[in-house]
């Protein structure tokens, strides 16, 4: 089930009220232009899609079926708030991922040993483990499952 949620309309401790909703519904956020939070932190809390009041009916319309077809979702207006230093954002996980690192997080998603993942993408197995070093480090990571998870979140790696 989708539903559409506004952020103004919350009672209470959003985040508390988001991370319920999210446990059962699948959940498009619309983000009045006034509020800065962390847009992959509320991907990570386990809201779909992400939207400013604003953005248009366009945008509204692509969020809705990247959720509907499993995916995820920040309209332009939003994924602009990662990496910007803006109040409540975070730098974690804001730096943009390189190509070679997201062919790297796509074989790591795929359960593939870093020896596998060196031999796929034509590099040393050195190499592969650098790049998970810093993608853990830019996605805010630890091991290979909140890699995974991560990739799922931010639409690299289909659920």
């Amino acid at each position: 089930m989708l539903v559409l949620v506004y952020w103004d309309r919350l009672v209470g401790d959003p985040w508390a009220h988001l991370a319920q909703l999210a446990t059962d519904r699948l959940v498009l956020l619309v983000l009045p232009p006034q509020v800065t939070v962390d847009p992959l932190a509320l991907l990570m809390a386990g809201i779909r899609a992400v939207v400013r009041d604003g953005d248009g009916s366009k945008e509204l319309a692509l969020a809705r079926a990247a959720v509907l077809s499993g995916g995820s979702y920040l309209s332009p207006s939003v994924s602009a708030l990662v990496g910007t230093g803006a109040p409540g954002v975070s730098r974690r996980a804001s730096a943009a991922l390189g190509p070679r690192e997201v062919e790297t997080l796509r074989c790591i998603a795929q359960g593939l040993t870093h020896r596998q993942a060196a031999h796929r993408l034509g590099v040393t197995e050195q190499t592969v483990n650098t790049y998970a070093k810093r993608l853990r480090r830019k996605l805010g990571a630890t091991n290979k499952a909140e890699l995974t998870q991560r990739a799922v979140e931010l639409g690299y790696f289909p659920a």
